[in-house]
């Protein structure tokens, strides 16, 4: 048990450190720079908690006593890692639930065990039923309160993929999956906690495994993540969502008669010319675009290009990728000596891989296949 806790303390105190010593533009960004701070206090407050537990020996003297300060610190920090991923998913903009609700919890769970450890005239440290009960209670309260943090973030992340997928011309949506594993393992953790922390000490060797693992793994993708380019690119994605979004409910409110898009028939046409220019020109063969810089080659304002792409029923990346498809079709047929690498490259695909899965997706044949099959 002490052995667990030391690795525990070691554990944290190396996360805390990292997450201290982040480069100072992570502070720059408000957003993130909240978020490092919110980590920070998660993994201060753990190394704090297990060195509690091992100063005061609380398994040794029962295992209630080491429960109520195991579930009100595991509370605490679920709610401050917990909210630290919301806030880079929404940019900051939480709502009064998200912000507070993991707070009140801890509130509730603190009260109810204080009131139910001074009750029958017994002292603090003392194991009662009536505590016992308060604790599986709060133990009940903490998995509530991560389920619906758990489905907040999973919804947000369903709703950031389709953001970046809408404004980048390839799959980027890899880099934010470390938020949904994290959050599971934080539902995973909170989930076993009322079967965990009451059971003897040789039981919590699989939970702890499980937790050390979680935990490095939650603050070494968030560093990673802060660090590079991934935030300034999920601005920028939402930023233009958001006044698309705005762009369409006030132009829905006028007089535009486009297919209940808002986009009037002179303004269709006026994109249909420019993207068929745009092509013309091997606009689309280039790769590293994203959906402004394309507006500002065709000559049309983002807004109308989100217009004319939602009137279509289309994103961004799967237009831009059909584009390609049908190019690397033709370069296919003209040229069938072309490895993959050089009809991706041609095509404008990231890479090879995004080339071949975005054809085998769009086809259902691989390129070789296709290939086979026009000869």
């Amino acid at each position: 048990m002490e052995l667990m806790q030391f690795t525990a303390i070691v554990l944290m105190i190396g996360l805390t450190l990292k997450l201290l010593l982040l480069p100072r533009r992570v502070e720059e960004n408000s957003v993130t720079g909240r978020s490092r701070w919110l980590m920070f206090g998660g993994t201060a407050l753990l190394g704090v908690q297990f060195v509690l537990q091992m100063a005061l020996g609380l398994r040794e003297k029962g295992v209630t006593q080491a429960v109520m300060l195991n579930l009100t610190a595991f509370t605490l920090v679920s709610w401050l890692l917990s909210l630290a991923i919301l806030r880079l998913l929404t940019q900051g903009r939480l709502s009064r639930v998200d912000a507070w609700l993991g707070g009140g919890v801890w509130a509730a769970e603190t009260v109810l065990i204080s009131a139910a450890a001074m009750t029958d005239g017994e002292t603090l440290l003392s194991d009662t039923h009536r505590l016992q009960t308060a604790e599986t209670v709060g133990s009940v309260l903490y998995f509530a309160m991560q389920c619906y943090y758990t489905v907040r973030v999973v919804t947000l992340l369903r709703r950031m993929r389709r953001s970046l997928s809408d404004y980048y011309d390839y799959d980027i949506s890899q880099r934010i999956e470390w938020m949904q594993v994290s959050i599971w393992v934080l539902s995973l953790l909170s989930l076993f906690v009322p079967a965990v922390i009451f059971a003897p000490g040789r039981w919590l060797m699989g939970f702890a495994v499980v937790f050390f693992y979680g935990t490095w793994y939650f603050v070494d993708s968030f560093c990673a993540y802060v660090k590079g380019s991934m935030p300034r690119k999920v601005e920028e994605s939402e930023e233009l969502r958001m006044k698309s979004e705005e762009f369409a409910a006030v132009d829905s409110d006028g007089n535009g008669n486009g297919a209940g898009t808002g986009l009037a028939d002179e303004q269709q046409e006026r994109v249909a010319a420019a993207v068929a220019q745009w092509t013309a020109q091997g606009g689309h063969r280039k790769s590293g675009l994203n959906k402004s810089m394309v507006a500002g080659q065709m000559g049309v304002s983002v807004n109308l290009l989100s217009q004319w792409l939602r009137h279509r029923n289309q994103n961004f990346w799967d237009w831009l990728s059909d584009l390609r498809i049908e190019e690397a079709k033709r370069i296919i047929s003209e040229h069938p000596d072309w490895t993959n690498e050089a009809i991706a490259d041609a095509c404008g695909f990231n890479d090879r891989s995004a080339f071949q899965k975005k054809f085998k997706q769009k086809t259902g044949l691989t390129p070789a296949e296709w290939a086979e099959q026009g000869e």
